[in-house]
């Protein structure tokens, strides 16, 4: 006697996963201001001290979010205290921060990495001023001729005081 076996019904495989399909880590939303900041050329303690209280009086004035684009291309030396204002900052408001950083030289872009290692705030430290363009024009920041974004937030600049 011969039995005849009827195939199951077959669960089609899923569609395999596309490039594009990836699940992609939600940037955070855009800040409310960006603020351009020129660091001074000496990075010592009295001018990261100077430019974090500036950088704190700004916060307490804006309420939200703000990216700081760090504009250090003149920046050649940078110290530890320097690096520890812009830690303590960071430790005050670091949830309302984003920053961007333009520093070419590598001491002074060591001691942004220093303060990146531990910081609240999302870091992005680049080498060049159109690196760090480039990813505010992704961000949204800028616009493709690198002024202010049309959906874009308040732009504001704020200098070193030397």
């Amino acid at each position: 006697m011969s039995t005849l076996l009827k195939p199951e019904p077959r669960v089609a495989d899923p569609a395999p996963a596309t490039r594009g399909d990836a699940v992609r880590p939600s940037s955070p939303p855009l800040a409310a201001h960006l603020v351009r900041v020129t660091l001074p050329e000496q990075g010592d303690e009295l001018n990261g001290k100077a430019l974090c209280e500036q950088l704190r009086r700004f916060l307490k004035a804006h309420p939200g979010p703000c990216c700081f684009f760090l504009e250090g291309t003149g920046m050649v030396n940078a110290r530890i205290g320097f690096a520890n204002a812009f830690k303590e900052l960071d430790r005050e408001w670091g949830a309302r921060m984003e920053v961007v950083c333009a520093i070419p030289q590598p001491i002074p872009r060591m001691m942004a990495y220093t303060v990146a290692t531990m910081a609240q705030a999302s870091w992005h430290i680049f080498r060049t001023r159109v690196e760090a363009e480039l990813h505010l024009q992704l961000r949204g920041y800028l616009a493709a001729e690198g002024g202010p974004s049309p959906r874009g937030p308040v732009h504001v600049s704020l200098h070193a005081l030397s």
